[in-house]
């Protein structure tokens, strides 16, 4: 992650700095661990009396008698059982984790603003990333196109309807994602900032209808107006506001294109093609006209 500050009228944000670090890993990314636990116990807790059965007609013995036994044909359900179980998994893994990450909201509610190392709101930003990061991992593992939806939902992100989440991170605290955006591949929403001993948090707001290209990063603070585009390999600079109906492009962000229709774009291809052509053309008779 590269991220600049520019200067801002808010004097709390006025700090000049590169940034090439995120989330330190801490002893709280244990948390990771008891997730796992849990989502184990329950799979094999809601799985007892099928795993019952399945010993029964292996081994004619059953290791729990209070159980029914079953019959031949529950090994056809097994493909099945294994899918519903990975399912299950994530789902109370996700849930088990959104239940934590509230309580830490609880405990010391998050806030905007620049903190020092070792200050709560350092420590509880640590605590509530790395509770939500499994969570999240797992549901852009399912094969389920809106289960990452759900989950930054769960989690407090502000995503309206028909958005489109691809492959890539966003931060689950002050992100903020209007109606009819698309996210592309290998993306990354950070309301956060990490310096030395430095943290900065702001919120992150995307409009309507914006498009955020693939390989890109969107900083701290960073407002997309309505209909605006972060081109491809792109970054913002912390706190900049992206124009709406505009292409926005470099590293970081410090061109603006105008947003062209697909006739536009052909006209104008086929004009550069002819003045290609006409300027050939010229070369040619000059060419033509020295050798005589």
């Amino acid at each position: 992650m590269i991220n600049t500050m520019e200067n801002t009228d808010d004097s709390q944000f006025r700090i000049e700095y590169i940034s090439t670090s995120g989330v330190y890993k801490t002893p709280f990314t244990l948390i990771i661990l008891l997730q796992l636990f849990f989502g184990c116990m329950v799979v094999i807790s809601v799985n007892l009396w099928f795993y019952n059965d399945l010993y029964f007609l292996l081994t004619g013995k059953r290791f729990l008698s209070f159980i029914l036994i079953g019959q031949w044909w529950e090994w056809f359900l097994l493909p099945l059982n294994i899918y519903a179980n990975l399912l299950l998994f994530a789902f109370s893994i996700i849930l088990f984790s959104t239940v934590i990450f509230k309580i830490l909201n609880k405990l010391y509610p998050p806030i905007e603003g620049v903190f020092e190392r070792g200050s709560k709101e350092w420590k509880y930003t640590h605590r509530r990333f790395w509770t939500a990061y499994f969570p999240i991992w797992l549901a852009r593992s399912l094969p389920l196109p809106w289960s990452d939806i759900f989950v930054y939902r769960l989690l407090g992100v502000r995503i309206g309807r028909n958005v489109v989440a691809y492959e890539g991170y966003i931060d689950p605290e002050f992100v903020e994602i209007e109606d009819y955006t698309m996210t592309s591949l290998n993306i990354c929403i950070f309301s956060h900032l990490i310096y030395q001993d430095k943290i900065l948090i702001k919120k992150v707001k995307i409009g309507k209808t914006c498009i955020v290209g693939p390989q890109t990063i969107i900083s701290p603070g960073t407002i997309l107006q309505d209909g605006a585009i972060l081109g491809v390999n792109s970054y913002t600079w912390v706190n900049q506001v992206l124009e709406g109906d505009l292409i926005h492009v470099g590293t970081p962000v410090s061109k603006t294109l105008q947003i062209q229709s697909v006739e536009e774009s052909q006209e104008k291809a086929e004009r550069i093609k002819g003045d290609s052509l006409e300027e050939i053309d010229n070369k040619n008779k000059n060419k033509s006209g020295g050798s005589r």
